[in-house]
């Protein structure tokens, strides 16, 4: 059976801290990538400029999904819009 609801975290890692088997998965695939990219067949910019679509299938997986974001005008206040409006004539 599980904890209650609502009760205190009791041990364990703190939130947003990997665990070691993904730290070093992450490291090596990284230390394996910077290596074949000296690899003209497997060069990831080829590859990228062949295959486009793909690439940025890749690339999107990197970008954040959410942004926690605020964003404010001059010293923190509200962000001004100005909106002019020309009307002119269609026989000038």
């Amino acid at each position: 059976m599980g904890a209650p609801k609502n009760h205190a975290k009791a041990g364990g890692r703190k939130a947003g801290v990997p665990n070691k088997m993904t730290r070093t998965v992450k490291e090596t695939l990284q230390y394996a990538f910077e290596m074949m990219q000296t690899k003209p067949k497997v060069n990831l910019v080829e590859w990228g400029e062949k295959n486009p679509t793909d690439f940025y299938k890749l690339v999107q997986k990197l970008i954040p999904q959410a942004i926690d974001a605020t964003i404010s005008g001059t010293d923190g206040g509200p962000i001004k819009n100005e909106m002019t409006v020309r009307f002119v004539s269609g026989s000038d």
